[in-house]
């Protein structure tokens, strides 16, 4: 289907229209395919982890990993939520509009999702992702609160754009590649993998494009009626390790300044950093984390920064050691 010009594409959308029995039938005929030749570049074996989800599931009524199609949505109305096993640090919700599906993976979790063309999007902690219920013949268009690693199935006439709550648009044919866009970020960050991509404004409709192992970093605007400063931004080399460790359950500090940290231990864990000393911001930390509990990365940031911390349920104090 990768090579199905528009027409052809509009004689299937008009197929699938006909019926719930044709959506379903494509549905199946579309995760069936994907599957079969997905790149191992988010899990290490995906196909052989969805076999053993389905076993999970079967002997001890488990689902650790929620993947969801938006294909299967279109004929659905009412708001739907479904949580994932916690242990697993896995969880995608859903809730349905008349006409889209918005995906959240919650502070403390991941999400794995499929998009209505067979896209894959892994989304960090506390992010969301809107998808239509089906894309138009002519555009995808997606937006993105947070962050996410995108695998873009390549149409050449049928191009993607990515929203942010930034004004900065992402522009996308089929590619690879990282996108932080947080609402309480000052900028946004995209790394790419491989392809090429284009990062627009929406206001000016200024662009630059970003080609494979660039980054770029869009300074957000301070007020409602600026644009971002999507000229002023430098494109340089990307630390990819770094930009993408989350994707691989790392956890990556590296001269990492306080307030940084906080936001994303936030993220990462499910908690709420309140920090008593304004010096405390001014900290800085180079550590890297995998399956470490939040206890365990206080300890290190209470040895290496002469901080105390207290915990209690989700909210963490950090204060100056005294002594």
């Amino acid at each position: 289907m990768d090579k199905a010009g528009k027409n052809e594409r509009r004689q299937v959308v008009s197929w699938i229209k006909e019926s719930p029995e044709n959506l379903e039938r494509f549905a199946a005929l579309r995760a069936q395919y994907v599957f079969s030749g997905m790149p191992n570049k988010i899990l290490p074996d995906r196909r052989q982890m969805v076999r053993q989800v389905v076993v999970n599931f079967a002997l001890a009524g488990i689902l650790p990993l929620l993947i969801v199609s938006g294909w299967l949505l279109i004929s659905k109305n009412k708001a739907e939520t479904r949580y994932a096993d916690a242990s697993h640090q896995v969880e995608v919700l859903k809730q349905q509009a008349s006409s889209s599906v918005t995906y959240y993976a919650n502070p403390g979790t991941k999400g794995l999702i499929m998009l209505p063309d067979s896209s894959i999007v892994r989304l960090n902690g506390a992010s969301s992702l809107t998808v239509p219920s089906r894309f138009e013949a002519d555009s995808r268009e997606l937006f993105l609160s947070g962050e996410g690693y995108f695998e873009i199935r390549h149409f050449e006439d049928w191009p993607m754009n990515i929203h942010t709550s930034k004004g900065v648009i992402i522009k996308v044919l089929g590619t690879t590649f990282d996108l932080s866009a947080y609402d309480n970020d000052g900028e946004v960050k995209l790394t790419l993998i491989e392809g090429k991509v284009v990062v627009k404004e929406e206001k000016s409709g200024s662009e630059r494009v970003i080609r494979p192992l660039q980054e770029i970093k869009v300074a957000a605007p301070q007020e409602d009626n600026e644009a971002p400063l999507l000229a002023k931004a430098e494109i340089k080399k990307a630390n990819v390790q770094l930009n993408t460790a989350w994707v691989n359950g790392e956890l990556i500090f590296n001269n990492t300044p306080m307030p940084e940290i906080v936001k994303q231990l936030e993220r990462w864990y499910g908690v709420h950093v309140h920090v008593a000393d304004p010096d405390i911001l001014n900290y800085r930390l180079t550590a890297t984390f995998t399956t470490e509990s939040i206890t365990r990365v206080l300890d290190l940031i209470r040895f290496s920064s002469m901080l105390q911390y207290d915990i209690n349920g989700t909210e963490v104090f950090l204060r100056k050691d005294r002594r």
